[in-house]
Parts: structure tokens; sequence; C-alpha cells
């Protein structure tokens, strides 16, 4: 039998994350990398000889307009996002991913969803479910039971930088591990840092910014945000039996409650090898392309979490009181750093910590 290739074009892969994901599918023995779009056309074209790209693009337009690939990944600042996701599923390309944030207003985010799930094209975006090692592991041996009915949550170390374009990694991670949506919020904000300014025109509260915080979720519990500080956990859960703190190099798994709790290393921690981070992200795509279902770490989820995020400001404003989810007004928004808003090349590498635009990994 003739193994199956998939078609990838990559939206944005001469960019600093887009690379990454243009360096896995080009190294991966099942995919073929058909096309790659950016609008840096000298760098693009360097990406695109070191690994074999046959055909450059521009714009996504042009790319569908000569071929619909098997899956293809957008990394793109998030201001074009949405508009090139929705130009793929109408295309009919079956798997398309974005980054994060999903968009900047809860109605572009909608639509990304509601068009992707009308066209039978699964959407993904971001890296939550990877960004620590075993999480994926973890989830399920709490799901078993290891620990008891779930009694509180947290995210311990805030929301330090952005609510949404940094804080919806805790936020996805926290409806994850937890399994459960959010209800409703109480949320306080604090200054953005140097640099986060709105577009010309656009509302200063409508500006990414540091959060904390309560989320209530369906499950009758309670997620505190305390304000940012220098903790690594990403999320804990506390339960009827035990805890878990979801942390690098992996999590930390407790059993048991008082002088009774021990910590334990489950078989997986041991018989599971991460593997490459990109590569594990790219094969989530390729294997929802193969069952047709949702793609896992999926548009939905990164929705959920802009929402929430939104939400948090949303409390803010109006002296802390508890908002419900989901919002009534889908018209409510936030602006990410001009990095993420707009892209390196436009908004200026320096502008959050680089010094110049990527290169070629040798």
């Amino acid at each position: 039998m003739t193994k199956r290739m998939y078609r990838i074009a990559v939206v944005g892969g001469a960019g600093t994350w887009g690379r990454h994901y243009l360096r896995a599918y080009a190294n991966h023995p099942d995919c073929e990398v058909v096309a790659l779009v950016d609008r840096a056309r000298d760098r693009r074209q360097t990406f695109a000889d070191h690994y074999g790209v046959r055909a450059v693009y521009d714009e996504v337009d042009d790319l569908l307009a000569d071929e619909v690939p098997d899956i293809v990944s957008i990394i793109l600042p998030v201001s074009q996002s949405p508009a090139a996701v929705i130009a793929c599923a109408e295309a009919g390309v079956k798997v398309v991913s974005c980054e994060k944030p999903i968009a900047v207003d809860l109605a572009q985010a909608d639509r990304m969803v509601r068009v992707c799930r009308e066209r039978g094209t699964g959407l993904g975006c971001g890296t939550a479910c990877w960004e620590v090692p075993y999480l994926l592991e973890t989830v399920e041996w709490i799901q078993a039971g290891n620990i008891g009915k779930l009694t509180g949550a947290a995210i311990p170390g805030g929301l330090p930088r952005e609510v949404s374009g940094a804080g919806c990694v805790q936020l996805t991670m926290m409806r994850l591990v937890t399994g459960m949506e959010v209800e409703w919020v109480e949320g306080w904000t604090l200054p953005p840092e140097p640099g986060f300014v709105p577009p010309p025109g656009m509302a200063v509260d409508e500006i990414d910014c540091p959060a904390y915080g309560r989320l209530g979720l369906s499950g009758g519990i309670v997620c505190e945000i305390p304000e940012p500080c220098a903790v690594s956990c990403r999320v804990s859960v506390t339960g009827e039996n035990g805890q878990v703190w979801i942390t690098g190099p992996r999590p930390v798994l407790v059993q048991g409650r008082g002088t009774l709790s021990t910590p334990v290393s489950p078989g997986f921690f041991e018989t599971t090898d991460p593997g490459d981070f990109f590569t594990r992200v790219v094969e989530r795509l390729m294997r929802a392309f193969d069952t047709g279902g949702e793609v896992q770490c999926s548009g939905h989820d990164y929705r959920q979490a802009l929402e929430i995020a939104i939400a948090l400001k949303l409390s803010a404003q109006r002296g802390h009181q508890r908002i419900a989810l989901p919002l009534q007004d889908r018209s409510l928004r936030i602006f990410p750093h001009p990095y993420r808003l707009k892209g390196g090349d436009v908004a200026g590498w320096a502008s959050i910590g680089y010094t110049g635009p990527p290169q070629v990994e040798s």
C-alpha cells in the first residue's frame, strides 16, 4: 500500500514562529510542503530554497487559486489571521491552523469557528497542549480519578503580561486540565507594559494588559488567578485526594491529603518520549485530517480563552462585578501587543526583543 503524503502549505513560514512549522513539516517523512506564503519575498525565497519548497506566494488567495492543500498552517499577525483561515475553509482545505490570540474581537473568532464547522474544516489554534511535557498524559491521569473529584483550581503565576496574547495559553490549559467551562468571571487588571498601545482611534481600555481574578467553573469550583508573580506553574488543581501542578520539566503529581500526601511518578513519565515540540504540534493536524474530527487544541478552545480574557477586563472596568459567560456583546475586543497585531516586519523586531528578522536554521 502506498503511504499517504500530506500536501502542506505554510503561511508566514519565513517568520519567527512560522519557520519552526516549516521545518517540522519539511523534515516529516509523511509531508510534502507544496507552498510557502509570505510577503517577505527575499527572506521567503531563502527558506523555500533551503527546504525545497517548489512554490511561493504573496497571499493566501494566490495559493488557493492554484491548488487546495490538505493542511494549511497559518502563522500570521492576528490582524491578518482570521481572513486567511476563513479563505482556506471556504476553498475546501480540510485542516487549517492559526496562532494565538485567535482574533482581536469575539465576532471574528465566532465566524472563524462557525465557517470551519460549516465547511467541515478542522480548525486548530496555538500550542497550549504541548507547552508542558506530559500535559495530555497528566490530564488523562486526572480524569481517571487519581486525585478524586476536583475541588479547586488556580493559575498560580497570574496572567503577567497579556491577559489575551499570552494568557490564552494558561486559560486554555486550565479548561483542558479541569475539563470544565467558565461560567462567570470577576476581574482586576494592571497597567499595560510600555509599547502596548491601541491602533489610532481605538479605546485605551481595549489594550491587552496583565490581569487577575476569579473564574467560576461549570463543575461548581472556582479557579483563582492571583496578581502576577514569579511562579513557573501554569495551572494547578486540587482534588479530594491530591493535587497537580502543571509545570516544567514535568508536572508534579501528589496523591493523598495532609500528612498522608506523597509525590507519585506514573509510568508515562518514564515510557512516553515527548519528542520534538513542533513535530507533535503538526502531527495533531495530520491526525485531524485522517479522522475528520475536531483538532486537538482547537479554534474553539482559543475562542473560549479570548472570551474569558475579555470578560476579565470587562469586569475590571465595571468595578470587578461578576460577568456571566457567554458574553452577549460579540463586538468586544482586545488589541494585543503591536508585534502580535502587525508582525515584526511592520511593528519592528526590536519591539519584542529580537535583533532582526529570522534566519534559516543551520
